[in-house]
């Protein structure tokens, strides 16, 4: 059984050494300017489309990204528990939400390492967040090929006919993410790699973080479901399809990682998967509109992340204000 770390002091800008402090600016930056480059490219394609869907679709698909990224982090913080680290549900936003903006950098490895460093203010070990972060991809790899397995078989015999090899790919990850298995990898990945141990991930974390990403992808299955009607899709197997079909381009948008989150390769994983029901040029649309707003929701959470944070901040400094007009502590 894991032991907690015992509470830790909020970071405050003045007990983080400047260079940390450059260090996070500089890489913000970095992020900012390959956002910048695909908002670019495929601006056309975004306000060509989205002059496309109706206005209550397009925030209704909004509100289920933000329900979905709302899942992920929660999935991330179950693993940190179980390791031992149990971050208040702020901190744990302020935590993942601005470690996903490394995604959007060539390499699927910067999230790990953004989010790592950023636990290190909470007085988490690099090593415990960097395999929690690890885990959780796992787990989010894991259920989505399960979501994406079930749920296009489901939709229609065709899909299943063609994406039958899922069921094997999610029979070998459950395999791997069965704790003594996992453990054990992981014990000889950081014997090899000459690293210090970062704990042992138990039954309960794995399962608890398995079903916020079932939430995740069932979330994110509801934005593209709510799109994809918007558009003219219909039929009664649409929302499974849209689920799995969104969570099978997302893991091919993951395993080639030299794309910033899997641009290019995502939408053409989801024109692939949604063309039963859609033709080839309103597929399109949905996944550059698709990939807009989960950028937009990437930084909706990541800015009130920030500042959810410095308003606790702000809260703890100035404590509860005496009848004397002095502030105490809280």
């Amino acid at each position: 059984m894991p032991v907690t770390d015992p509470p830790t002091a909020t970071p405050t800008a003045a007990s983080r050494p400047r260079w940390r402090n450059l260090l996070k600016w500089g890489a913000l930056l970095v992020v900012a300017v390959f956002a910048a480059v695909f908002v670019v490219q495929e601006w056309s394609g975004f306000v060509a489309g989205i002059r496309r869907l109706d206005l209550a679709s397009v925030i209704g698909a909004v509100l289920a990204i933000l329900v979905g990224l709302g899942c992920a982090m929660l999935s991330w913080r179950a693993v940190l528990t179980g390791l031992g680290s149990r971050l208040p549900v702020l901190a744990a936003a302020r935590v993942y939400f601005l470690g996903q903006l490394g995604k959007y950098v060539p390499g699927s490895v910067w999230p790990i390492v953004a989010q790592a460093e950023l636990s290190k203010d909470y007085g988490v070990p690099r090593a415990r967040a960097g395999l929690a972060s690890l885990t959780q991809m796992l787990i989010g790899l894991v259920v989505g090929v399960c979501v994406a397995g079930v749920s296009l078989a489901l939709s229609s015999p065709e899909a299943f006919a063609t994406y039958w090899w899922l069921v094997l790919v999610a029979v070998a990850g459950v395999v791997v993410l069965l704790p003594p298995v996992f453990n054990r990898l992981v014990a000889l990945a950081l014997r090899l790699t000459r690293r210090q141990t970062a704990g042992a991930v138990g039954g309960r974390a794995v399962v608890a973080s398995a079903l916020w990403c079932v939430g995740m992808w069932l979330a994110f299955g509801m934005h593209l479901w709510l799109l994809a009607r918007s558009i003219g899709a219909t039929g009664d197997g649409l929302f499974l399809l849209t689920t799995g079909g969104y969570a099978l381009a997302w893991v091919v948008g993951f395993v080639i990682v030299f794309l910033p989150a899997g641009a290019g390769a995502r939408e053409a994983a989801l024109i692939l998967a949604l063309a039963p029901v859609l033709p080839r040029e309103d597929a399109l649309v949905l996944a550059v509109v698709s990939r807009f707003l989960m950028l937009a929701g990437d930084g909706i959470c990541a800015g009130a992340a920030i500042l959810a944070e410095k308003v606790r901040m702000r809260g703890r400094r100035s404590g509860p204000v005496s009848s004397s007009g002095r502030t105490g502590s809280a």
